[in-house]
This record gives structure tokens, C-alpha cells and sequence, in this order.
């Protein structure tokens, strides 16, 4: 008899035991699923703040763009006469101790014109014109209009065509497709930021390189550095880590680079300076 319920006892003790581990496993199974379910939710509200953000993003650019369809028509003309009178100025104040006040004011008034002309930019779409660009003459172009700034900071140029394959075809040059006003604005708003993050007396690279059918271009500066948390917001409009920047250079520039079907990467290291890299396809004719 006692060896019967002895017998039951175990039976019990056995069964309870499988189902003990049952509602174990099935506990197991459901953290895991709650766990799932959470990383889903956790995903879909990230998405929601992004979406909230990008809203509120459009929202600023309409009303940017209806503050800079007002302000630069008013301001383009005045300022297109104060520059050509300063450029003026610096030709007939050539040899003399003034001459570098002038190019000073002259390079303000660039660098005045490049923000109301980033303004208009960001402010329409951009249907670029497409046809084959003399990609190197674009930033040869871009540089000659922001060399009074390079000089009076001092500022060394190099330049290296050293990794551009194939350029003795078309004349020496390597073509991309593409627009050249708006690719000008590209280098124009990479190419000041590298002037300000330089120190006077430093130096800018820019290295051209050709290479199965990818052209690209990098400009290096010996500035700060960007912090790496503000890497991935540079090229977010508004986002400035200038006192009195913008924050319209890089989005435009990305915005225009995506409309070419290219890409700018960058890299940056503190107290070594950035560098951007620009990445086009080489035009090829049809």
C-alpha cells in the first residue's frame, strides 16, 4: 500500500515538475515575445519622431523660403553695386598699404553674397541643367572667387591631380554630368568653411582622383575638427556650430550633390581638421 502512494507521490511529484518546466519554457518564450514587441514599439516611436521631425522640418524650410524670396531680392541689388565698386577699389588702390583693406571688404561682400545666394538655393527646388562639366575647372572657378579671403588669411593652396587616370583625354580634363552653376555653389559652401576653419597661415589640399569611372574630390582643412556627435547633424538645415553661421552651406551642398546622383562623406579628427569627400560618375557620351 505504501508503496503505491510512494508510487502516486513520484507520478505527482514528476508531473508537477513537466509542468513546472512547461510554464518555465512558455515563460521564457513569452519574455521573449514581450521583448520582441517592445523593440517593435521602441522602432515604430523612433520612426514617429522622425516623421514629427521631418514635419517640422518642412515646415521651417516653407517659411524660410518665404522670408528669402522677400529679403534677398531687397538686398541683391545695393549689394551687387557695393561689390563692383569694391572690386574697383582694390584695382586702383593696387601697390599701396590699403589695398588689403579693400580686398577685405570685398571678400565680406563674397561671403555676404554666398549667404543670400544659399538662401534663394535651399529656398526653390533644383532642376539642374544637365551636360558634360570640366569638373577641376568648376573648382579652379570656385577658388578664384573666394582667393581674396585665402589671401588676406594667409591661407596655402595645394592642389593634387596626381591619382586623376585618364585625364589626358578631352584636353586634360575629366568630365562629370552635371550642372555647373549649381555644382560651383557645392565647392563654393565646402570650400569657405574649410577657409574658416583654417587658421591664417595654414594650408587647404584638395586632392582630385579619377578612377573606374568614379570621380572624386577631397577638401582637407587644419581646423578643429567637427565633434563626432555633430558629424551626423551637419548637413541637417539650420545646424551650425558657427556663432554666426546659417547652418545652410552643407545642407544645400548635400541637397544639390543628391540631385547629381553623388555623395559627400566626411571625416574629421579633433585638433587634425576634416576632410570632405566628394564622389560624382565620370560624364560618358552616348
Amino acid at each position: 500500500m505504501e508503496t503505491k502512494e510512494a508510487t502516486r507521490l513520484n507520478e505527482a511529484f514528476l508531473s508537477f515538475t513537466l509542468a513546472s518546466k512547461s510554464l518555465e519554457a512558455y515563460y521564457d518564450k513569452l519574455h521573449e515575445r514581450v521583448k520582441h514587441l517592445t523593440e517593435e514599439l521602441r522602432i515604430k516611436n523612433n520612426q514617429i519622431e522622425e516623421l514629427e521631425r521631418h514635419e517640422e522640418r518642412n515646415k521651417r524650410l516653407i517659411a524660410m523660403g518665404e522670408m528669402a524670396a522677400k529679403i534677398v531680392h531687397e538686398i541683391r541689388s545695393p549689394l551687387c553695386s557695393i561689390e563692383l565698386y569694391a572690386g574697383m577699389l582694390v584695382n586702383d588702390l593696387q601697390g599701396s598699404r590699403h589695398v588689403e583693406l579693400a580686398k577685405g571688404i570685398s571678400s565680406g561682400i563674397k561671403s555676404l553674397n554666398n549667404i543670400l545666394t544659399n538662401m534663394l538655393l535651399f529656398a526653390k527646388s533644383h532642376k539642374p541643367a544637365f551636360g558634360a562639366i570640366d569638373i577641376n575647372r568648376v573648382v579652379d572657378d570656385s577658388l578664384h572667387m573666394l582667393m581674396p579671403m585665402i589671401e588676406s588669411r594667409k591661407i596655402r593652396l595645394s592642389k593634387d591631380v596626381s591619382c586623376w587616370q585618364g585625364a589626358q583625354k578631352s584636353g586634360g580634363s575629366v568630365y562629370v554630368s552635371g550642372d555647373s552653376e549649381l555644382l560651383k555653389q557645392v565647392f563654393l559652401n565646402i570650400l569657405l568653411n574649410a577657409v574658416d576653419a583654417t587658421p591664417e597661415g595654414g594650408e587647404i589640399r584638395i586632392n582630385l582622383k579619377s578612377q573606374n569611372g568614379r570621380i572624386g574630390v577631397e577638401i582637407i582643412d587644419q581646423g578643429e575638427g567637427i565633434r563626432q556627435e555633430d558629424i551626423e547633424r551637419i548637413f541637417d538645415p539650420f545646424f551650425s556650430t558657427k556663432a554666426r553661421g546659417t547652418g545652410l552651406g552643407l545642407a544645400i551642398a548635400s541637397k544639390i550633390m543628391q540631385v547629381h546622383g553623388g555623395s559627400i562623406m566626411v571625416q574629421s579628427e579633433a585638433e587634425k581638421g576634416s576632410c570632405f569627400r566628394l564622389c560624382f560618375s565620370e560624364w560618358r557620351q552616348a
